[in-house]
């Protein structure tokens, strides 16, 4: 009895919370989605999805599904909108961008063409930045894993900082600078009491922080001068930052006040929100799980760059007066808020199922494996073909993937697909790239859109890539090759024999 009570009152809490998110959506104007525009893409007259000039149908008729379609504009876009809204208001600000959030190197090199430094967290990262030959100068050294090799490698190249996150990093910088005879700039990932913590950083308030400018103080190879922190990922809300920095700064104070540390250099992380995305919550959850859409994404609820500027740059000049020559450089590690909008992931329709449910199913031809963010953030999808058509379908959208997780929307308001239409999953430029995998399917090309031109950035991984580091391939091909030649020459005996 007990059980069948809970029963009922869960499906009444399910119904009044989606009942509550259907007038967010009415009061949105949101009951057809978000519309192309928020991502600056129209409708043609053939009624296709177009970006930046671009017909995107005719694009992936180009180039394949699954396909990323970058936007040069509005990546460019994004980056100047981002740092004019800090610089023209503290001038010492630096952007680094967050090679983590989309690593493609056709798009690294179009943020370090504008002036973009580094900011890298493994030795691959930084092995790419060198690669792509910016200056050791122009790098950050920042995450909770670096190996010996990354840190000599950093530590040799002279990269401008590495940000300690845990105590045994410190005496790991230091030998590595005494055997390159060289002085290392360092600093310290601190945790506040706001934003990620667990295995990162250090915190401020237990004194483990302190704790590693004092052993950093002991080495003569290490110069600490920094101090960075970075709490999270896709935040909309001002006030979680500003309360971060607020300790961030008090903690500067202490550090020279204890030890005669100048900070020189603040790194105020990244993480910073998109209007057109928004994390997962606990009833977003509970509702798919129930066959209900998550609710709406407020477009105009996520604070704006110049928000951000406005009252983190009010607290530095607070602690460090614009008439002071001790005003440290504050950098931002932004990702999200640069690459997030400027692409999108174009899938094709395969198959359409009914359902028991009265919701039809829509199998595409790219799942979780290119699409995991899908799993914990809301997103927008798009028809590409028929994007003028009114929505008065609902759909569950699968990939094809041989796995009952690979859903990625729920009850989704849509016009009415068939096999071989387009849709597009917007903002994957954000945790896309970096997150894929080939589970049975090969990964997917990446083309960049600018000025008229479509460019590859990335070739669309082949059957013989997937599997061309496993040892049994070559000798398999081998094998299949000669099995081929041999039966080749049976035929031709065969036939002259008769």
């Amino acid at each position: 009895m007990l059980s069948a009570t809970k029963g009922v009152v869960k499906k009444m809490l399910i119904r009044s919370v989606h009942a509550r998110n259907e007038r967010e959506r009415s009061r949105l104007q949101q009951n057809n989605g978000i519309a192309p525009a928020a991502w600056g893409a129209s409708v043609n007259a053939a009624g296709h999805l177009v970006i930046d000039g671009f017909d995107i149908a005719a694009l992936a008729t180009e180039f394949g599904t699954p396909l990323h379609v970058v936007s040069h504009a509005r990546l460019l876009a994004d980056y100047v909108r981002f740092e004019s809204s800090f610089k023209k208001l503290y001038p010492k600000t630096a952007i680094g961008y967050s090679y983590k959030t989309n690593p493609l190197p056709g798009v690294i090199k179009v943020l370090h063409d504008a002036g973009a430094l580094a900011e890298v967290i493994s030795h691959f990262e930084l092995w790419l930045a060198l690669e792509l030959g910016v200056s050791p100068e122009r790098i950050i050294f920042n995450g909770p894993g670096k190996t010996r090799d990354a840190i000599e490698l950093a530590v040799n190249r002279g990269i401008s900082m590495i940000n300690v996150d845990g105590l045994a990093e410190v005496d790991e910088i230091a030998r590595a600078a005494l055997a390159a005879r060289r002085t290392q700039n360092v600093g310290v990932r601190v945790i506040t009491s706001v934003g990620w913590s667990s295995q990162f950083g250090l915190s401020i308030a237990a004194g483990h922080a302190m704790e590693a400018f004092r052993r950093m103080r002991r080495h003569a190879q290490l110069l600490p001068v920094g101090l960075h922190f970075h709490l999270g990922t896709g935040i909309r809300d001002v006030s979680i930052y500003l309360q971060a920095v607020r300790e961030t700064l008090e903690f500067a104070q202490a550090v020279r006040s204890e030890l005669g540390v100048h900070i020189t250099q603040l790194d105020l992380g990244g993480g910073f929100g998109v209007s057109t995305v928004r994390p997962f919550t606990e009833w977003d959850t509970r509702l798919t799980l129930n066959g209900r859409p998550p609710g709406p994404v407020d477009v105009q609820a996520a604070a704006q760059p110049e928000e951000y500027a406005r009252g983190i740059v009010d607290l530095v000049l607070k602690y460090y007066p614009a008439s002071a020559n001790t005003s440290p450089i504050v950098i931002f590690e932004p990702g999200r808020a640069i690459t997030s909008s400027a692409q999108c992931l174009v899938l094709r329709v395969l198959a359409i199922k009914e359902d028991r449910s009265g919701v039809s199913n829509v199998i595409l031809d790219g799942g979780k494996n290119i699409a995991m963010p899908l799993g914990y953030e809301v997103h927008e999808l798009l028809a590409v073909t028929g994007a003028a058509d009114a929505r008065d379908c609902s759909y569950n959208f699968y990939g094809p993937l041989c796995h009952p997780g690979d859903l990625h929307f729920r009850s989704k308001v849509f016009r009415k697909v068939k096999e071989g239409d387009l849709v597009a999953i917007m903002d994957a430029g954000a945790y896309f790239i970096p997150n894929q995998m080939n589970f049975s399917h090969p990964r997917p090309a990446v083309v960049m859109v600018d000025d008229g031109r479509a460019t590859i950035l990335r070739q669309r991984e082949s059957f013989d890539d997937v599997v061309r580091l496993d040892q049994w391939e070559r000798t398999h091909r081998e094998a299949s090759h000669e099995s081929r030649e041999h039966g080749t020459k049976d035929a031709h005996s065969r036939a002259e024999s008769a």
